[in-house]
């Protein structure tokens, strides 16, 4: 039974095992039909042929390949599977298929002849252009379709066909006559600009397609006109929207907006490079945007009767200041005046002798909101809210009045100060919510410490808007850790003492004490810099904190010593080693930690007991009676430091005569060694005191003795006994330093510098004691507890010596930056300055606070110059005569003049339109003529009147 084995050309296995077939042929069978780009593939092969390879060839004869004379079909490139798509190449061909068997025998097909092919090509079409009917110099045409087929039937693909182009223009008046343009062999042709002037006019396009060997040649293209014609036409078109440079030809503007956008989008549908043909486009462009600037001044002016009244002025504003810019092209839009006419009823210059009346009232008001007492001046009224509301009421005055007579409104400064003022004095309460009766001693100080930061740097009129309840707040949260400043000084001064402790420790109230002392160590900490320097005796405190553990381990060791002794079994060395170490770290304490020893005089008590083995040797009497003679060495006390030095000599020479083995019965030979040390240590002592004796400056001799005192605090408590008697004459003999500083003296003279936020003292005197301040010592310095108050001083000294120097620069030509800087300073930096210059700046105060009746006038003056938005008749003369007036008032009173830009405007517009009668020549020659006009034509509508009216002989 035959069976077909059906696989892909992907899916086919190196060989292909065919079932044996009875009868079968000796050739490969191939199905396909034989077409370029279809599929023939090997269909049935000859019976029991196992194939391993195909080659697709040529039926044509070409040379062996192996350089022999025999010939061979050419095979075809890459044709080596059961299946071929009929390439290109094949066209008109004849084919077959040769299948290989294992074992090398070869099989092929019948030959197969493809098709030829038979192209077709359609006409060309083209684009690029910006009408259907012409092509512009400049543009780009292209080549937009084409198609090629077979007629016998392939299908091909865009990758086989290869085109080639030629451009052709018609030569002469003949009928279809064409001829080659050189170089035009693209599948696009740019128009070249000059295109018409040498004879290009009408084109057309062939294409070459190639498939393989074949070709087809297109028909000629539609024949594309070149002409300039539509660009021609949109310039002239947009030539006749002007009448003249400085003019539209107009009539109404809403058919002109309407006329213009078509013509913009004529223009918009070219292409660049016709664009590029439209010479005057800027004059299209520039009257699109002209319009839409009269259009949206137009809307802005609708819009005015739902302006509010308080922006209606700067509203109306905007409006002529954006007609003012228009110039005479521009406002040939505005057909009839109609735009205009319509900005001039909108305009009313102030010229209202109630508003004036208006304004003297409230420049009075502003003034009356001072007083001056003592040259120093203070608000009316006093409290804050009270002036507030004045100020409020004013401010709302000032804000019915029109713009132009805002600007009259005089001592504005005051005004604003007051406002800047209260606001400053609502800050400063406010700072009082961080404050509570409820917070610690030390929060309250710190809070108060803060507040009375910002309440001296309050002027002295924002501190008399402060109602006098808060400053007995803050007098009180200053004070709040005084009564804890009393007790704690008590509490101290019960635990020092200069050579014990008063305290007379126990061992149920030692840990009692330890914590006492801990707490006022963390009061003491708790406490403000200015509050922790009125606290005595603190250095002693933390001495006595830290000798309260230095004795608390010798107590322990001598707790345990007591303890062994009372153990049965323990050796006498061990015993008599705790013993005598606890004693040595005993006799090392000074005498204030030896008193918190409580248990010392039942430790001295029990002494352990030395048993002495062996044999007795003949000096044992001599060494029992020097132990004697050392056990008083226990309590030197009794000795002065001659006495117990030569004792100590006499018991060391006396132990080293003794034989070994009655050394052995010196059973407290320790307390020998502990002498020895002591007369070393108060040796060592005495020569820094021998070295203050000597030495003979004052001050030099006391910080010596400042040492001495340190060194002497050290000491074992045997040492400062043997060394008291001479310690103690060194500071009876210190020399007396004249010069030497009185700390409370200066601390007194500082509290007293300053009352009520008033300096009582001149400011040499502060500065007297600055020096004195900065001539003490380190350690002195932290004794000045009132040093806030002169640091504060020193500041504002500065701040005066400061504002003095501007007093002397300033006064006499500018006293409004003196007077600006004295109301700057505090109330206290004022106390500071001579009554009598305080007395000159309040009068000058005062003068420049008074109206001017003239600058009034003048302003009145400026603002007639303008009525409805046009300039009056004779400006010219008028300006002159303001000018006049005005360079006759002093610099204060110019500055009065808040509309003096007013009458400077006018002076400028005199001299442009002045600028462009200059320019006229009544017989010059066209140059001129279009001078002028182009000088003209940029006036604006208000200069154009005032042009008209100063020279109406130049308009004929």
């Amino acid at each position: 039974m035959n069976k077909k084995l059906f696989l892909t050309a992907a899916a086919l296995p190196v060989a292909l095992i065919v079932p044996a077939v009875a009868s079968a042929e000796e050739t490969v069978t191939v199905t396909g039909q034989n077409i370029v780009n279809e599929t023939l593939t090997v269909h049935q092969l000859p019976n029991n042929a196992i194939v391993n390879a195909y080659q697709w060839y040529y039926l044509e004869k070409v040379a062996s390949e192996d350089g022999s004379k025999k010939s061979t079909n050419k095979p075809i490139a890459g044709a080596t599977s059961a299946s071929l798509k009929v390439p290109v190449e094949a066209a008109g061909k004849t084919i077959f298929v040769e299948a290989t068997t294992t074992e090398g025998k070869k099989y092929q097909s019948e030959p197969r002849t493809i098709n030829a092919l038979n192209l077709a090509i359609t006409t060309p079409t083209l684009e690029g252009f910006s009408t259907s009917d012409f092509v512009a110099p400049g543009e780009t045409v292209k080549v937009a379709g084409i198609t090629v087929t077979d007629k016998a039937g392939a299908t091909l693909t865009s990758g086989q066909i290869t085109y080639s182009y030629q451009w052709f223009y018609q030569l002469g008046e003949g009928e279809n006559s064409f001829t080659i343009i050189e170089g035009a062999s693209g599948s696009t042709y740019t128009i070249p600009k000059d295109a018409i002037e040498k004879g290009i006019k009408d084109i057309i396009v062939k294409v070459k397609a190639q498939v393989g060997t074949s070709f087809v040649e297109s028909p000629r293209s539609e024949v594309i006109s070149i002409s300039k014609e539509p660009t021609d036409t949109l310039t002239n078109d947009i030539k006749n929207l002007l009448v003249n440079d400085n003019k539209y030809n107009v009539t109404d503007i809403k058919s002109f907006e309407e006329k213009i956008k078509v013509l913009e989008s004529k223009y918009q549908a070219l292409s660049e490079p016709a664009k590029g043909n439209v010479s005057n486009y800027a004059v299209l462009k520039r009257a699109l945007a002209d319009v839409d600037l009269i259009n949206k001044l137009n809307e802005k002016v609708d819009k005015v009767g739902g302006i509010n009244d308080k922006d209606l002025p700067t509203y109306i504003k905007e409006i002529e200041a954006a007609y003012d810019k228009f110039d005479l092209l521009q406002r040939s839009l505005d057909v009839n005046d109609a735009l205009y006419t319509s900005i001039k009823n909108l305009l009313n210059e102030p010229n209202d002798l109630e508003e004036i009346k208006e304004v003297r009232r409230l420049n009075l008001a502003i003034v009356n909101l001072l007083t001056y007492t003592n040259g120093i001046a203070q608000y009316v009224p006093s409290d804050k809210d009270s002036l507030q509301g004045v100020v409020n009421t004013i401010e709302a005055d000032i804000a019915k009045l029109s713009q132009n007579y805002r600007g009259a409104i005089q001592n504005l400064t005051i005004l604003n100060e007051a406002k800047a003022d209260i606001k400053k004095v609502e800050q400063f309460i406010k700072s009082f919510d961080k404050l509570s009766s409820n917070n610690t001693p030390n929060k309250q100080v710190t809070v108060a410490k803060s507040i009375r930061s910002n309440y001296e740097k309050l002027t002295y009129k924002q501190l008399k808007l402060v109602p006098d309840k808060y400053g007995q707040l803050l007098a009180t949260a200053e004070s709040a850790e005084e009564s804890q400043i009393a007790t704690l000084n008590n509490d101290i001064d019960s635990y020092i003492g200069d050579d014990i402790y008063p305290i007379n420790p126990s061992a149920s109230s030692w840990q009692s004490h330890v914590n006492n002392v801990a707490r006022m160590v963390k009061e003491y900490k708790s406490l403000t810099k200015a509050s922790a320097a009125q606290i005595e005796g603190y250095d002693s405190l933390v001495t006595l904190q830290k000798d309260l553990k230095t004795a608390e381990k010798v107590i322990k060791d001598m707790d345990a010593y007591q303890k062994l002794s009372g153990v049965t079994g323990v050796t006498e060395s061990k015993l008599n080693s705790s013993y005598t170490n606890t004693l040595k770290a005993y006799n090392k304490l000074t005498s204030l930690q030896q008193s918190l020893v409580y248990n010392a005089e039942e430790f001295l008590l029990n002494t352990p007991k030395v048993s002495v083995d062996g044999k007795v040797p003949a000096d044992k009497a001599a060494a029992e009676a020097l132990k004697a003679d050392i056990a008083k060495f226990a309590d030197v006390t009794k000795f002065t430091f001659n006495q117990l030095e030569k004792a100590v000599d006499t018991a060391a020479q006396s132990y080293k005569k003794l034989s070994s083995g009655a050394r052995k019965y010196v059973t407290n030979n320790y307390l020998l060694t502990g002498a020895q040390k002591d007369i070393t240590g108060v040796k060592s002592f005495y020569k820094k005191i021998q070295a203050a004796k000597e030495e003979t400056d004052a001050a030099k001799q006391a910080k010596k003795i400042e040492s001495v005192q340190k060194a002497y605090a050290k000491l074992p408590a045997n040492q400062q006994h043997l060394a008291k008697e001479q310690y103690e004459a060194l500071l009876k003999n210190q020399i007396i330093d004249e010069n030497a500083p009185n700390i409370k003296q200066l601390n007194d003279e500082i509290a007293m510098i300053v009352a009520n936020d008033q300096y009582l003292v001149s400011i040499d005197k502060i500065n007297t004691l600055s020096k004195q301040y900065s001539s003490l010592s380190s350690s002195d310095k932290k004794l000045i507890t009132n040093y806030d108050i002169l640091k504060a001083a020193i500041a504002d000294v500065k701040k005066v010596e400061s504002f003095m120097k501007t007093y002397d620069k300033s006064f006499s030509a500018n006293p409004s930056t003196v007077i600006k800087a004295f109301e700057k300073l505090t109330s206290k930096q004022v106390s500071l300055i001579h009554s009598d210059i305080q007395k000159l700046i309040s009068e000058k105060q005062q003068g420049q606070q008074q109206t001017n009746e003239n600058a009034l006038t003048l302003i009145e003056s400026i603002n007639s110059l303008l009525v409805n938005g046009e300039y009056i008749v004779d400006l010219e003369g008028k300006v002159k005569e303001i000018r006049t007036a005005y360079d006759a008032l002093s610099a204060s009173d110019k500055k009065i003049i808040k509309n003096y830009s007013k009458l400077t405007q006018a002076e400028t517009d005199l001299k442009k339109v002045a600028d462009v009668h200059a320019l006229y020549k009544e017989d010059g020659d066209e140059a001129a003529r279009k001078a002028w006009q182009s000088a003209y034509g940029k006036l604006s509508k208000k200069l154009e009147l005032l042009y008209k009216n100063m020279y109406p002989q130049d308009m004929k």
